[in-house]
């Protein structure tokens, strides 16, 4: 009887904390159990699991999630395999994200919270620990762990000026 479960096979590009870049294959299953559609990258680093099976040059090692600092899906990986596809984005901003280390990506993050949970901190706040920045050279994953500061490069909504009439009147908004 054979104890291996069917899986999809996902070139990966792992930086790692300690500076290192590992290239390897991460298993993807079939059917997410959230979402009940193909795993991609994203939901498996956003799974349950803190410690996952990835192969490389050395054979296969077990990697902590927790020390990966973000993860460029190999050349040619299909897009459906790394993240759900936006379609129920409700908006997007463009950023800077500032990681441990000194590192800087520019890119893009899309949202899909409604809109009165549609700021960047309230982004950053909500519990999955990953998210896909949209880069020029594609999407990578980046742990939320590892960030230093995320600065968005659109300003936010002017807030409605006062009317003066209303505020000598005693008015209050």
């Amino acid at each position: 009887m054979s104890h291996v479960v069917p899986k999809r096979e996902a070139a990966v590009r792992l930086h790692l904390a300690t500076g290192e870049v590992r290239r390897g294959t991460v298993f993807l299953d079939f059917i997410d159990v959230i979402h009940r559609g193909a795993q991609t990258l994203l939901d498996k680093l956003n799974g349950d699991a803190a410690w996952f099976p990835v192969r490389g040059p050395r054979g296969v090692e077990i990697v902590n999630r927790a020390r990966i600092v973000l993860v460029e899906p190999g050349d040619g990986l299909d897009p459906e395999l790394v993240r759900k596809d936006a379609a129920a984005v409700f908006r997007q901003e463009s950023v800077t994200v500032h990681l441990l280390g000194d590192r800087k990506l520019d890119g893009r993050i899309e949202m899909d919270l409604p809109d009165e949970f549609s700021r960047v901190s309230d982004f950053l706040n909500f519990p999955l620990n990953f998210f896909a920045l949209e880069t020029e050279r594609g999407p990578v994953l980046v742990s939320k762990e590892h960030v230093v500061s995320l600065v968005p490069h659109e300003r936010p909504p002017a807030a409605p000026e006062p009317d003066v009439a209303d505020f000598r009147r005693g008015a209050r908004a």
